[in-house]
């Protein structure tokens, strides 16, 4: 079963006008029947994500996402989860991280413009 490349932009679409979305960070990767682990405490919270243009069944983020600065150790960070609430809520989408990150106190976890893609190919 697939979707046309019009279904992938129409479901794209629909996602990013449904309501806002939040970026949550992992230190054990979430799966589709797994929670995964959160980061939790010292500073952290989700953040609202931005997305802009959908086209050729994917869309990113339009500004920077930007976190709080850490207030103790994070952990090292290895994955991204989209919720549909900025506490508690619903994992909607969910991915691995190029490369983890340590977060210690001070650090400042940023994904720039452009580099959180969703792609329904």
């Amino acid at each position: 079963m697939s979707l046309t490349d019009y279904g992938e932009d129409l479901f794209l679409t629909n996602y990013k006008t449904g309501g806002t979305a939040y970026l949550g960070l992992f230190t054990l990767s979430p799966g589709e029947s797994t929670p995964g682990t959160e980061v939790s405490g010292n500073g952290y919270a989700r953040q609202a994500v931005t997305f802009g243009t959908v086209s050729g069944g994917s869309m990113s983020n339009s500004a920077d996402i930007e976190f709080d600065p850490a207030t103790g150790t994070w952990g090292t960070v290895n994955s991204w989860g989209l919720f549909d609430a900025s506490t508690g809520g619903n994992l909607v989408w969910y991915g691995a991280l190029d490369i983890g990150k340590t977060v210690t106190a001070g650090d400042i976890f940023r994904v720039a413009t452009g580099n959180l893609i969703l792609s329904m190919d």
